[in-house]
């Protein structure tokens, strides 16, 4: 590229995209790359404070333009669960093509971020998200950008897409309220209520519920009631705590193939507790803080459980860093 002043670029071809911002009312880009200046543009382009303009000229072949780049980075994240934004300002953004739950290759990502003067930027991993939402924007900060730097980031890239959105594919759920008192009928059942209005975004429904007075047997019972009834995920609530009487923990486990944790370093929510069955069924008990409030652990792990992400004790763990909700 070759620096030159307005004046003397006419008839010349643009190296990089022009931007027009005026606050509060546009920003767009009246000039772009590959543009023939004429002699018209002059005033426009003196308005917009550009006294020189780089332009094209036969260039370093180990340098790539923030255009070429762009595409690259947007190479390392392209699958059909999103789609990519024309090219401009050196940029390309990716969008959600269906709902799902955001998955991103946090590890790799910082890796890539680390080479140089490349960045892809993203939401949060493990988040839910809508078709067309904006997940990621990928450019490099200069102009152009050293070859090895892409070279690099291809090397860390190969294998599977950096950013994924997994659909929602655990839908039916299987309900067992515990607690003597709601089974009863001393007290109203509050928690299902609250899950159905949660659940709604996730295209989720309780197909087979069942209520039981706080009796381990009881429990494990109306857990695989739920689970023959045809629920790919199986929610407890009530009797979470560390009572005598509160028994939905220990009948969990005596139904699970695999207790992932009992605690959880997340406020509010912390008494959950996260297992799986046999044939990969999670089997969840929630705590009655994780529905009176929001955002809460239940906001955190729905869109894993849904998207069915398996979740580790090595994630829950994690979790703790930002817990705080």
């Amino acid at each position: 590229m070759k620096k030159v002043r307005v004046e003397d670029a006419v008839g010349q071809t643009l190296f990089h995209d022009i931007a027009r911002i005026v606050i509060g009312q546009v920003k767009d880009t009246p000039f772009r790359r590959g543009q023939v200046i004429r002699e018209e543009d002059i005033p426009a382009l003196l308005k917009l404070g550009k006294e020189h303009v780089y332009v094209m000229e036969t260039g370093d072949a180990s340098l790539l333009h923030e255009e070429d780049v762009a595409r690259a980075l947007y190479a390392l994240c392209d699958n059909p669960s999103i789609y990519g934004s024309d090219v401009r300002e050196g940029k390309i953004e990716a969008f959600a093509a269906h709902d799902g739950m955001l998955s991103i290759d946090v590890d790799r990502l910082n890796q890539i971020n680390d080479i140089g003067q490349l960045t892809i930027v993203t939401k949060y991993t493990q988040t839910a998200v809508k078709k067309g939402d904006k997940l990621a924007g990928m450019r490099c900060i200069p102009l152009v950008l050293d070859k090895e730097e892409i070279e690099a980031a291809n090397a860390i890239g190969v294998g599977h897409p950096l950013i994924k959105v997994l659909p929602f594919v655990r839908k039916k759920i299987g309900l067992v309220t515990t607690g003597s008192e709601v089974a009863s009928g001393r007290i109203k059942d509050a928690f299902t209520p609250i899950i159905e209005e949660r659940i709604q975004s996730y295209g989720m429904q309780i197909i087979a519920h069942e209520t039981v007075t706080d009796d381990t047997n009881l429990i494990v019972d109306a857990i695989h009631k739920v689970k023959k009834a045809g629920a790919d995920m199986v929610f407890c609530t009530g009797g979470m705590s560390v009572d005598p009487d509160d028994l939905t923990p220990g009948a969990i486990a005596r139904v699970a193939d695999k207790v992932v944790t009992y605690g959880l370093p997340v406020l509010p929510g912390s008494m959950c507790c996260i297992a799986y069955m046999a044939d990969g069924t999670p089997l969840v008990g929630w705590p009655g803080g994780v529905l009176f409030s929001q955002p809460t652990a239940f906001d955190k792990l729905l869109p894993r459980l849904a998207a069915d992400d398996v979740i580790t004790k090595a994630d829950c763990i994690s979790m703790g860093h930002g817990g705080l909700l």
